[in-house]
Order: C-alpha cells, then sequence, then structure tokens
C-alpha cells in the first residue's frame, strides 16, 4: 500500500439541476442527490474542481487545533458522470483526483485518485397532480478505492474501504421550484462503521439559471473518536452537519457550468471543513 509522502434539447429544469449530483470530496462525497433521472441515452459529463481547508477539527466531540496539522488544504479534480440506460434506469459516478497537505511542522501530504463511486437510478414512481409533480427514485452502488492509498492516516485520500451505497429520494416540483430529500444507508467494510447520509435540497430555475441551497448530515452507527486508546482513522465516527449553496447556468443547449460554496455547521471526528466548487458540465 503506497505510504502518504511527507441528441435532443434538454429540457431548462433538468438543465438546471445536472450539476446537483456533483460531489465534494474527503467525507462530504457521501453520493448526495435529487429526484432528476435522464432519459434514455441522454446524460452529462462534468469536470469540478474543488478546494476546502480547515485549522480546527473535532476529537470526539470536542473542537480542536493540533499545530503538528496546522491547517489542511484540500483540492480535487472529479470527473462525473450521469447517464440514461432506459427511461427509467440511469447511472451516475464520481471519480476525484485529490491532494491533500498540511502547513504544521509535521508537513503531512498526500495526492491520487481517491474513491470511485458508482449508483444505478431506478425511478420508482412519478406522479402528476395538478401543477404539482411527485418523483421517487431508489439507488444502490458501490464506493471503492481507485488507487493503492493508506487509509489509517490523518490526511489520507479516503477510509479505504469498499461500501455498498443504499439512497431513497423523494422529489416535489411545481413550475421552476423543486424540493428533494435522500436518506441513505452506507454499509460499511472492515471496521468503518455504517453511515446515513441525509441531504436537503431547494431549487429555483429562471430562465437558464437555478440557485439551490442544501443542506448535508452524515450519522455514523458508532465507531471510535480521535485519540482513544486503539483508534484508527477509518473506524472513527465520523460525523458532520453542512449548509450550501450553488449557482448554475446553462449557456447553450449542451454546456453548463456551476459555482457551489458549503460550509461545516458541527461534526464529530471531522474537520471545521468551508469549501468551493467550480463545475463545467456537457450534456448530450
Amino acid at each position: 500500500m503506497r505510504e502518504p509522502r511527507n441528441r435532443r434539447s434538454v429540457l431548462p429544469a433538468a438543465w438546471a439541476v445536472l450539476a446537483a449530483g456533483l460531489l465534494l470530496p474527503g467525507s462530504a462525497a457521501a453520493m448526495n442527490l435529487n429526484g432528476f433521472l435522464p432519459a434514455r441515452g441522454e446524460g452529462a459529463v462534468a469536470l469540478s474542481y474543488t478546494a476546502e481547508s480547515y485549522d480546527e477539527f473535532w476529537a470526539g466531540e470536542t473542537k480542536v487545533q493540533e499545530p503538528a496539522l496546522g491547517e489542511v488544504e484540500t483540492t480535487s479534480l472529479s470527473l462525473w458522470t450521469r447517464w440514461g440506460l432506459t427511461d427509467r434506469l440511469a447511472l451516475v459516478a464520481n471519480l476525484p483526483y485529490v491532494e491533500v497537505s498540511t502547513d504544521g511542522f509535521a508537513g503531512l501530504e498526500d495526492d491520487g485518485l481517491a474513491d470511485l463511486e458508482a449508483l444505478l437510478l431506478f425511478r420508482a414512481l412519478e406522479r402528476s397532480g395538478g401543477a404539482v409533480r411527485h418523483r421517487l427514485v431508489a439507488g444502490a452502488g458501490i464506493r471503492t478505492p481507485a488507487s493503492d492509498y493508506e487509509g489509517d492516516f490523518p490526511v489520507s485520500l479516503g477510509d479505504d474501504t469498499t461500501d455498498v451505497l443504499l439512497r431513497l429520494v423523494y422529489q416535489l416540483e411545481r413550475g421552476g421550484f423543486y424540493a428533494s430529500q435522500q436518506v441513505g444507508f452506507d454499509s460499511r467494510s472492515d471496521d468503518a462503521p455504517d453511515g446515513f447520509p441525509l441531504h436537503t435540497e431547494v431549487g429555483y430555475t429562471v430562465g437558464a439559471i437555478t440557485f439551490t441551497g442544501f443542506y448535508s448530515r452524515l450519522f455514523a452507527d458508532g465507531g471510535t473518536d480521535i485519540g482513544e486508546p486503539g483508534f484508527t482513522f477509518p473506524s472513527n465516527q465520523e460525523e458532520y452537519e453542512r449548509i450550501g449553496g450553488k449557482l448554475f447556468g446553462r449557456f447553450t443547449d449542451r454546456i453548463g457550468g456551476s459555482l457551489s460554496a458549503f460550509t461545516t455547521l458541527d461534526g464529530r471526528n471531522s474537520g471545521d471543513t468551508d469549501g468551493l466548487s467550480l463545475s463545467g458540465v456537457w450534456s448530450f
């Protein structure tokens, strides 16, 4: 294991949420979803650059600073895709290349491919009543390391586990407005505790612009705390609570881009992280 170093026009409403599945690196990459799926043979490819950092973190439930680490900075370049296999079945996948470094006296750093995530999504329900549309989407997939990185390390690219991901999303739409709620379950391997990612998203489209707000929370089913006897980083009870926003613009029928940001409200065994992401999207 490698050691860390010191064809038809897309509807505007659908276009406006193509970037909604773009992921942030690290623990924020929980494969958060909304209820939009592409039609058969249609989809999108996106390339996103994300920068995030923190100089405080939670060891257990106590927020601390560590001079050996100083400020931890993470950048990633992620390739994301979504493709309609049928009108009710789609594939979504994400692969990030991550660089992480610290400015403390320990001088820790690492870089490489992090975790590949891929899910099959199924439109289980779509109903319209008057001006309101309801959607229910179910998903199942996998998260697995895409390189031979070290998982038990303070600035690791991931936990070095292979996990089964389950998602269920309900979405309501009315005119240019939509609201979606995801509940999820991550069945994790080795000694990493199982996770329960929740993601709430609301958006409004005006012409070629969509404004989106989101709230994400990750719960872990037990685990260790940083600093307790015998702990490992993959076994930590890593939890967080975050909010953020996104602006997505459609430049042409095929090309769009987004700018998003998030901040951390609370956590456990995680960094008090702020992040910013810029994405370019091509629809096909």
